[in-house]
C-alpha cells in the first residue's frame, strides 16, 4: 500500500511505497486527503522518483505552485501521446510537461510568446510527435482556454521524445541538428537535384535519422568493405556525392563514419538524387 506524507495539490501528492518516497500523480489524488492516508495503486497514474537534496526540495516547491488544471491537462496529453505513439513515457514527462506550460500560459498572459528554433525539425524528422503536439494544443485550448501558435506543438513534442525510451534520448537538439546538416549538405553537392517527394525520400529520411542517433551515440554499424565495395561498383555516382558528404561531416563532427554506414548512405542516396 501507498501511505501519503505530503499533499502537494489536489492531483500530486509524496508517498511512501515500502520504505521509499515518491512523487505520485493522480487526478484528484489529494482531494479531501489527509497526511498518514492509504491510497491504492489504481488512484496513480503515474509515480516519480524524486531527486535528493535542494533538487528535491525545489522539485516539491515548483509542483506545489502548478495550477491543478494544469497537471490534470498534462495527464489528457499524457494519456493520448501513449496511445499515439504506443509507447509508455518516462513518469518524469508528468512534472517536464506540466511545469512548461505552467510558464507557457505565464507568458501568453504577458503576450510573450516564444518561438521554437527546432520548429521545422521537429515538424519534419519528428511527425508522429508533432502531430501529437499538435492535438495538445487543442486540449489545452479546451481544458485551459488557451490559445498557443502552432510553434508550442514543437516544444511539447520535444518534451515527448526526451520522455520517450528511444535511443536518442537526451540528445534530440544534436540529432535534429545533424539530419539538418546531412539535408542541407546534400543539397548544396547535387544542387538542389533531389526528389523530395514520394517513398524513395521518406525511407531516405528515415535512414537519416536513424543512422544520426547511431552517429551520435557512438553506436555506428560496424565496418564492411565488402559491402562497400559491392555499392560503390554499382553506384559509382552516388558513391561520389556520399564521399563529399561523408567527409564534410565528419569535418563537422570530428568523428569517422563506418564503412557500412557508408555504404546504406550511398545506397539511400542513389534512390533520391537525379544525376
Amino acid at each position: 500500500m501507498n501511505k501519503i506524507k505530503k499533499i502537494l495539490n489536489v492531483n500530486v501528492v509524496i508517498i511512501d511505497q515500502d520504505g521509499n518516497e515518491y512523487i505520485a500523480f493522480g487526478k484528484g489524488i489529494g482531494y479531501h486527503a489527509k497526511i498518514g492516508d492509504l491510497i491504492t495503486d489504481d488512484k496513480i497514474s503515474r509515480k516519480y522518483t524524486p531527486v535528493d537534496g535542494d533538487k528535491q526540495n525545489e522539485l516539491i516547491q515548483s509542483l506545489k505552485k502548478i495550477p491543478a488544471e494544469i497537471i490534470e491537462t498534462t495527464e489528457e496529453i499524457v494519456e493520448y501521446a501513449e496511445r499515439a505513439l504506443h509507447e509508455k513515457l518516462d513518469a518524469g514527462i508528468y512534472y517536464a510537461l506540466s511545469d512548461h506550460l505552467y510558464f507557457a500560459m505565464q507568458r501568453l498572459a504577458k503576450d510573450l510568446v516564444l518561438g521554437n528554433r527546432i520548429y521545422l525539425e521537429m515538424k519534419t524528422y519528428y511527425q508522429p510527435e508533432f502531430k501529437v503536439g499538435l492535438h495538445a494544443l487543442d486540449i489545452i485550448k479546451n481544458n485551459l482556454g488557451a490559445e498557443f501558435p502552432p510553434e508550442e506543438a514543437a516544444n511539447i513534442a520535444f518534451h515527448l521524445i526526451n520522455s520517450s525510451g528511444s535511443q536518442e534520448n537526451g540528445n534530440v537538439l544534436e540529432v535534429s541538428r545533424l539530419i539538418d546538416n546531412i539535408l542541407q549538405t546534400l543539397r548544396v553537392i547535387c544542387h538542389g537535384k533531389i526528389a523530395t517527394e514520394g517513398l524513395n525520400y521518406e525511407r531516405f529520411v528515415t535512414h537519416i535519422k536513424f543512422f544520426a542517433q547511431r552517429y551520435i551515440n557512438h553506436q555506428m554499424l560496424s565496418d564492411d568493405p565488402e559491402l562497400l565495395e559491392q555499392v560503390m561498383n554499382l553506384y559509382p555516382d552516388a558513391s561520389k556525392t556520399a564521399i563529399k558528404l561523408k567527409q564534410t561531416i565528419e569535418i563537422i563532427y570530428s568523428q569517422i563514419i563506418t564503412k557500412e554506414e557508408l555504404a546504406y548512405l550511398i545506397i539511400h542516396i542513389h534512390r533520391v538524387t537525379m544525376y
